[in-house]
């Protein structure tokens, strides 16, 4: 048993230290599956690795404790020792708690690289080891400079990975999900319910311990984090990944959620005149950043017209 919990603590400070592997995070999560009980587990300061904590931004600090609040319920409170709230959590939360600090608790300050998108179109960029990423808007991607094959993403990206038999590419999401590769091109979004992976060239592992497919050219993984369930189904890959192109891709949608995307994409109210239009079907694919090419494409599509009246999309008989 005191082997045991020494191996257990021994995890706790590589976690802190930022040196786990993906295999020792998910030994650690198995064992706090067992629902063991909070005296049974080491107390942070008592896991306090050499180097001292990693600092951590408050803005983080602040990300993490909502993020925390949000996918915890009550729980049974045990005595600490005072000390950062944060660092407690990791030791008295039950799975859920814990594994929202898990990955919340990637790296951050001067040992990473971030990599974010904070403009109106597609962002790429190039890793150290030759690899490229696409991000879409809103998205980060953060990597250690001590293991370069090795991010964290927040959004959706596409990556376009340099091969290295010897040094798998392993890009962590929300829900504790791996995505594991030698190299290949495929789509990951990280969304707060699900997250999907769409695999066009190569091969890929997908999962969070034994809930794990092996995907070929072609399909997709959804793990659904409400139920956790794992699924896997054919992908129309350039349907899904459109945006890099900053294309974005409709089908058989009605024309009136067409244009109520393009009116909350662009900032404009939508109004139709008459309600036999709103109801024809658009398949296709629009501009993300260009209001007036993507009006053009669906005049074409169905002799319309679409002008702006009053700050909002009319659309009416042309």
């Amino acid at each position: 048993m005191e082997d045991k919990q020494q191996k257990i603590r021994q995890l706790f400070v590589k976690l802190a230290e930022g040196t786990s592997t993906p295999g020792e995070r998910q030994e650690l999560l198995q064992h706090l599956e067992g629902n063991p009980l909070p005296e049974d587990l080491p107390l942070a300061d008592e896991l306090r690795p050499k180097t001292g904590w990693p600092e951590m931004p408050d803005h983080d600090a602040d990300r993490i404790r909502m993020q925390i609040l949000s996918e915890v319920q009550p729980v049974h409170t045990a005595r600490v020792r005072r000390m950062g709230w944060w660092k407690a959590a990791a030791v008295v939360l039950p799975l859920a708690g814990v594994a929202a600090w898990l990955f919340w608790s990637r790296p951050s300050g001067s040992e990473v690289v971030e990599y974010v998108n904070d403009s109106h179109s597609v962002k790429t960029f190039r890793l150290d080891d030759g690899s490229e990423i696409s991000l879409n808007r809103a998205a980060r991607l953060t990597v250690r400079k001590s293991a370069p094959r090795e991010a964290w993403l927040e959004g959706e990206a596409f990556f376009t990975i340099t091969a290295n038999p010897s040094r798998p590419f392993v890009v962590h999401t929300r829900h504790q999900l791996d995505v594991t590769v030698l190299g290949t091109t495929f789509n990951v979004k990280s969304g707060e319910h699900a997250t999907e992976v769409v695999l066009n060239t190569g091969k890929v592992k997908v999962g969070n311990g034994g809930n794990a497919v092996i995907l070929q050219p072609g399909e997709m993984a959804v793990y659904e984090a409400d139920n956790k369930r794992m699924l896997r189904r054919d992908a129309d890959t350039l349907l899904h990944t459109s945006w890099k192109n900053d294309l974005v891709p409709f089908r058989e949608q009605p024309l009136k959620a067409v244009m109520q995307h393009l009116g909350k994409q662009f900032g404009y109210g939508v109004e139709f005149e008459g309600p036999a239009l709103d109801s024809l079907m658009f398949t296709g694919y629009l501009s993300a950043n260009d209001l007036r090419q993507s009006v053009h494409t669906l005049e074409e599509t169905f002799s319309v017209k679409i002008s702006i009246v009053n700050n909002k999309l009319h659309v009416s008989k042309q």
